[in-house]
């Protein structure tokens, strides 16, 4: 194999990859199910900001796809798709190119299982797509983190820092990895790239801390968000294998099966020893076992503490953030797929068909989870065509009806997807953040959301009528979706009148005038200078990014830019 094959070959794995997995998503139409909600062009609101009393859990998210939505939301969709597997993937190989543990077929292996693992899978099939491109994210800051440990590469470190933050669990793991390599002995530490850090992650920090509503959890989501058992053993060696998601829908089909789990098993013997050889060879090695530890105690919290961390999310504001424990994985499959690599490197030294080996080390990901291929199970849909017109008819803040959190829509071949009717329609609404898990019906978080939930339940069981409640909480119509059941709202609220009238989607407006809302001033202004100031150190950034790319083009005199910046 010539030299410039074995630098091209790397980059293009992952490519190859992410057409196997994406390939069937990216027919016309949109993907969607459970979280992952993506509309034909969602409206930049002030309330998508995180100034409102629900909880900011799509900030920054939302924000950043309404923003992108100028070229359209399928194409945001497709390219969101796309991104996941195909960031995994090149940043892996990039990390690997950086520590120089190998060669090209380790490098490959430790690409794969990053970017071909149960986790990836689960979260896809679960609609957990910022969360996912976090998880993109991560190789490249620690890569930029181990730069940075030698002086170089800031602009990479904060860009990578911004693409954790698109969740506050990225966010979280973000920080968690980049303070413990810049801080991590023998070096001197390096505290300033951390505030850049905390700056990029700012618009859901400070969303999160002026939050006006509860910020506490229903105790019971401890136990109805804690990770599962697949058929390992027990939570701990599900973990280890890089799955446990609490939803038992979103699981491969093939998870607990008698060949990937051999696979597994011997994926992860050969991680541990190869992050033991790794760690003999450098000592940083220690803040990635150290996060990776973390991030499996934190996924272990729910299950062997259930009693005490139920207490902690029902009385410490902020810490529901933690009872979905194995979405924090990430640390652990980041140090697994470099180990996995380094062993793949060691077995080779030792073999002779070395070609062989290394294609089977490469090809094993797969073969555990073959499931993955063809996007884990989602599928293209379209919305209704009467939801366009539906959108004109609602002319001030809303609530969708029936007024529950998830639905199973026709349209999208009765797979669960989250309200899209919330991002869908151009007005301000009251979502419910109410959820159904095993039955058993968990709190919300919005105090607004509530009282519009047990106004409805009460008038559902008294007759009473639930308009007033609504008019105080500014709502002014109700969107209708009609194939979701529920109760008739006429036979509920009294003097609806029908503005619009579709196949799929009613809308009626309310007998009565909405008392205006109003966000408090305070925290509009304290919001918004978090994304100010987030702002202007990704644009920081992104000029001296640019300056030293121009630079290269013009030293080395190649018109190129050299992978290292």
């Amino acid at each position: 194999m010539s030299e410039r094959a074995k630098r091209v070959l790397p980059w293009l794995w992952p490519v190859l990859l992410t057409l196997l997995i994406t390939a069937p998503l990216l027919a016309p139409g949109f993907v969607v199910g459970y979280d992952m909600v993506f509309v034909p062009d969602l409206t930049v609101r002030l309330d998508l900001f995180g100034v409102t009393t629900a909880m900011p859990r799509a900030v920054p998210s939302d924000v950043v796809v309404a923003l992108l939505d100028v070229v359209g939301g399928v194409l945001v969709n497709k390219l969101v798709l796309v991104a996941i597997p195909l960031l995994s993937g090149l940043g892996m190989t990039a990390l690997w190119r950086e520590v120089r543990l190998g060669g090209a077929l380790p490098g490959a292996a430790a690409a794969t299982l990053y970017l071909w693992n149960p986790f990836v899978a689960e979260r896809l099939r679960l609609g957990a797509w910022a969360l996912l491109l976090g998880y993109a994210a991560l190789p490249w800051l620690v890569r930029s983190a181990l730069r940075l440990r030698r002086g170089q590469g800031w602009p990479g470190f904060v860009l990578a820092s911004a693409g954790c933050a698109l969740t506050a669990s990225g966010g979280i793991t973000g920080l968690l990895m980049a303070g413990l390599i810049l801080l991590w002995p023998p070096r001197a530490p390096k505290i300033w790239p951390l505030g850049a850090a905390l700056l990029v992650n700012a618009p859901w920090l400070v969303a999160g801390l002026v939050h006006g509503g509860g910020a506490t959890s229903d105790p019971a989501s401890v136990t109805a968000f804690a990770a599962r058992d697949e058929g390992y053993g027990g939570v701990l060696p599900t973990l280890l294998t890089l799955g446990g998601v609490w939803n038992a829908n979103v699981v491969p089909g093939n998870r607990g099966a008698l060949l990937p789990t051999i696979f597994a098993v011997v994926m992860l013997a050969l991680s541990v020893a190869g992050v033991v050889l790794w760690w003999r060879q450098e000592r940083v090695v220690g803040a990635l076992v150290t996060a990776a530890a973390v991030a499996l105690l934190i996924g272990l919290a729910g299950v062997v503490a259930p009693g005490a961390f139920a207490q902690v999310v029902a009385h410490v504001p902020g810490a529901g953030l933690f009872r979905d424990g194995q979405r924090y994985l990430p640390p652990l499959i980041l140090l697994e797929s470099v180990g996995f690599g380094v062993a793949v490197t060691a077995v080779l030294r030792h073999v002779r068909l070395q070609r062989v080996v290394g294609v089977t080390a490469v090809l094993l990901p797969i073969a555990a989870l073959p499931a993955l291929a063809g996007g884990a199970g989602l599928k293209v849909s379209e919305y209704p065509s009467d939801w366009q017109q539906a959108q004109h008819a609602v002319a001030g803040r809303f609530i969708p009806w029936p007024y529950e959190t998830y639905r199973a829509p026709v349209w999208n071949s009765r797979r669960p997807v989250l309200d899209p009717m919330p991002r869908y329609f151009a007005q301000p609404s009251i979502a419910p953040d109410e959820l159904i898990v095993g039955g058993h019906r968990l709190a919300g978080e919005d105090p607004q959301a509530a009282d519009v939930a047990t106004a409805i339940r009460a008038g559902v069981r008294d007759g009473s009528d639930p308009t007033d409640v609504l008019l105080q909480h500014g709502v002014g119509w109700i969107v209708v979706d009609r194939e979701a059941g529920g109760p008739i709202p006429t036979t509920l609220l009294h003097g609806l009148k029908e503005e619009f009238s579709g196949p799929t989607v009613t809308v009626y407006r309310l007998d009565g005038t909405p008392v205006p809302q109003h966000h408090a001033p305070w925290r509009v202004v304290v919001v918004l200078a978090a994304w100010a100031a987030a702002a202007a150190t990704l644009i920081a950034a992104l000029v001296s990014l640019a300056r030293r790319c121009y630079s290269s083009v013009h030293l080395t005199g190649r018109g190129h830019v050299p992978w290292d910046h």
